[in-house]
């Protein structure tokens, strides 16, 4: 099955006119590896997601509905208090 990930890593792939070998070699995974992630048939690691989300600059907030996440995920932290 499909995953939001997986069609988000083909549609930023293919806007950028980058080969599924680029793409793997940037990430260093072997080609076969990333197309089983962009099949949805494998789902990568946490370090291979964050190498992917980086090179294809994804944004994460496209996976909130996804994974049930209801607070923002760029809201999290704030700077130190000014007095």
């Amino acid at each position: 099955m499909k995953s939001a990930f997986s069609t988000q890593i083909l549609h930023a792939r293919s806007e950028r006119r980058l080969t599924q070998a680029q793409v793997a070699e940037a990430v260093c995974i072997s080609v076969r590896w990333y197309q089983k992630i962009e099949k949805g048939i494998a789902l990568p690691s946490s370090e291979i997601l964050l190498r992917l989300i980086l090179f294809l600059q994804l944004d994460v907030e496209v996976f909130r509905e996804e994974v049930g996440l209801r607070v923002p995920v760029h809201g999290g932290q704030r700077g130190p208090k000014r007095l």
